[in-house]
């Protein structure tokens, strides 16, 4: 079986090398795909704030450098572009795509894992596992809503696709549309989704997929600039979703030990920041408690 590792690069680039690094040597190929412009689905003036300033040689000296192709174009959505690697991923022979952007990571023993139980439940269109969300360094990780309950460590959509079945294709961002009959595999990934400078997040937030789906500036303001431990509903599509942040007791791999992010400031809110904020905050609770009592009564 061939393994390839797909990767969209945009933002994240401090840690693109170490991505690379961490699990390189257990793939057949990487396949980097670059946009200089942002996707336009989501947020349609994001192409005219922003532009990555990189190009190939910017991964000349990478490791594994023989296995990484680099996949140029412009894209409208994530899936689009997520797309273009699985077509290139079957043109190849490639048996699966592993979905691993730069800012995702693995101890060794668990990647394997997920390899193993790959190649014993071969017959899947798309695989899932487990992952747990860091929040500002890689000392905390989010708590995220399950239910009733919070958890550190919840389901990642979409680990990898079976490049053999040939309907299959991303449909939502990083879904597939056979996402439901998705297999579990066993090992976790340490997703430093939020373990970027200020100026990054905002980048982040102005360009990703989900732009269009909250207020942007003010989970900026209220929750990114002004966090600190004791800060809780931190979610950016539903606030309550994110209970807050606690501090990560888990294993590092080698590549994450002694990381620091530089260019994250606080900014402590206004009295009329705190009122907003504490009236999103409650609208939140509110909707996602009526959508728990709906869920109850149906």
């Amino acid at each position: 079986m061939k393994f390839a590792i797909h990767t969209l690069v945009f933002y994240g680039l401090d840690t693109l090398r170490l991505m690379v690094q961490n699990t390189g040597a257990l793939v057949d190929k990487i396949y980097l795909s670059h946009s200089k412009k942002p996707w336009t689905a989501y947020n349609e003036q994001a192409a005219v704030h922003y532009e990555s300033n990189i190009n190939e040689r910017f991964i000349d000296d990478f490791p594994f450098r023989e296995k990484i192709v680099w996949l140029e174009g412009e894209w409208r959505s994530e899936e689009d572009q997520r797309n273009h690697s699985l077509k290139r991923a079957r043109a190849d022979g490639m048996d699966y795509m592993i979905i691993q952007d730069a800012d995702e990571f693995y101890l060794e023993s668990e990647f394997l894992a997920n390899l193993q139980a790959i190649r014993a439940n071969p017959n899947y269109p798309a695989y899932r596992c487990p992952w747990t969300v860091f929040w500002k360094t890689t000392g905390y990780v989010l708590n995220v809503r399950q239910g009733n309950t919070f958890a550190t460590v919840t389901t990642c959509p979409n680990f990898a696709v079976n490049v053999n079945m040939p309907d299959v294709k991303f449909s939502s961002r990083r879904l597939v549309n056979r996402i439901q009959e998705a297999y579990m595999l066993p090992g976790l990934c340490l997703h430093l989704a939020w373990v970027l400078s200020d100026a990054e997040v905002l980048q982040k937030i102005e360009t990703w997929g989900h732009s269009h789906q909250f207020d942007r500036m003010a989970w900026y303001r209220h929750k990114w600039k002004a966090w600190k431990p004791s800060i809780k509903y931190i979610g950016h599509i539903s606030r309550a979703n994110y209970l807050g942040a606690v501090p990560f007791k888990g294993i590092l791999p080698p590549e994450l030990q002694g990381l620091f992010i530089r260019g994250q400031q606080y900014e402590p809110l206004t009295i009329r920041d705190q009122m907003y904020c504490w009236y999103l905050d409650m609208k939140s609770r509110l909707r996602t408690r009526l959508s728990e009592l709906l869920r109850g009564h149906s």
